[in-house]
C-alpha cells in the first residue's frame, strides 16, 4: 500500500491567482448570475485497475479537464460566455512505509484550471476571469484511496450528504472528496469577479455564497462522472 504526498504547487498557483484577480468592485458590471443543476451523465467513466502498490498507473489517472468540462460549467452557470481550460501535470511523491522518502511520480493532466467569464465580461479589458480547479488526489484500490484521503482530510467534519460522493470535507475554498477508487478536490480561486448570484441572501457576500452554495454543484458534477463502486 502506498502513501501519496501532493506537493505544495497549488499554494503557489493560488498566490499567483490572487495577484492577478484583484479588480476594484466599482469596475465590475456583472448581473446576478443564475445557478442551475449540474447535468448527470448516464454512464460513469471507467478507471484503470490498481497495480501492486495499490495505486493506478499515474499516466492512467483521469484527465481533470474531462471531469469538469466547459459544457459542465455552462450547465451550472448558464450565463458563462467564455471558458479557458489549462491542464497541468502534478508531481506527486509516493511513499511506502519502511522504504525511505519515496519517489516522485508525474501525473499528466491530473490537475485542471478552468477560467471563465460571465455575461460577456470578457469584452471588458478590466474584467478578470473566475477560477475553478479540479485535481485528482489518489486513484487506486479502495484501501489505498481511503488511507490517502483520510491523511488529507484528517479530523475535519464531513460535509452532510457527501455531495454525491462517499464523503467530502471542506478546507477554506477547497472541497476534498472520495469515492471507492478515486479521491479528488474541487477548489475556488482566492477572489471572485462575479458580483452576485440569483438567490443569494442580501447579508451574504458573493464569494461566500460561491464557496458555500455554488462550488458544491461542481463537486456533484464531477462525482456523477465517476464510478461509485
Amino acid at each position: 500500500m502506498s502513501g501519496i504526498r501532493v506537493p505544495a504547487a497549488a499554494a503557489a498557483l493560488t498566490a499567483t491567482a490572487l495577484m492577478a484577480g484583484c479588480t476594484p468592485a466599482a469596475e465590475r458590471t456583472t448581473p446576478a448570475i443564475r445557478v442551475a443543476t449540474p447535468r448527470i451523465g448516464a454512464t460513469p467513466m471507467s478507471l484503470a485497475p490498481a497495480e501492486a502498490d495499490g495505486l493506478t498507473r499515474f499516466d492512467s489517472w483521469p484527465k481533470a479537464c474531462e471531469l469538469l468540462t466547459a459544457a459542465d460549467l455552462r450547465a451550472i452557470l448558464p450565463q458563462v460566455t467564455k471558458v479557458v481550460q489549462t491542464p497541468r501535470e502534478q508531481q506527486i511523491k509516493v511513499t511506502n512505509l519502511g522504504d525511505g522518502d519515496g519517489d516522485d511520480r508525474d501525473a499528466p493532466g491530473s490537475s485542471c484550471e478552468t477560467r471563465f467569464w460571465v455575461a460577456g465580461t470578457e469584452k471588458n479589458k478590466h474584467a478578470q476571469p473566475d477560477l475553478v480547479r479540479v485535481e485528482d488526489i489518489a486513484v487506486g484500490d479502495t484501501d489505498t484511496v481511503k488511507d490517502n484521503y483520510d491523511s488529507l482530510a484528517g479530523s475535519r467534519p464531513r460535509v452532510p450528504g457527501g455531495l454525491g460522493t462517499l464523503e467530502c470535507v471542506r478546507a477554506a475554498p477547497d472541497y476534498y472528496c472520495r469515492l471507492p477508487h478515486i479521491a479528488f478536490s474541487v477548489s475556488a480561486g482566492p477572489s471572485l469577479y462575479i458580483d452576485s448570484f440569483v438567490g443569494q441572501p442580501k447579508k451574504v457576500e458573493a464569494r461566500t455564497y460561491w464557496v458555500d452554495d455554488v462550488l458544491p454543484e461542481f463537486v456533484r458534477s464531477v462525482a456523477a462522472k465517476l464510478p461509485h463502486r
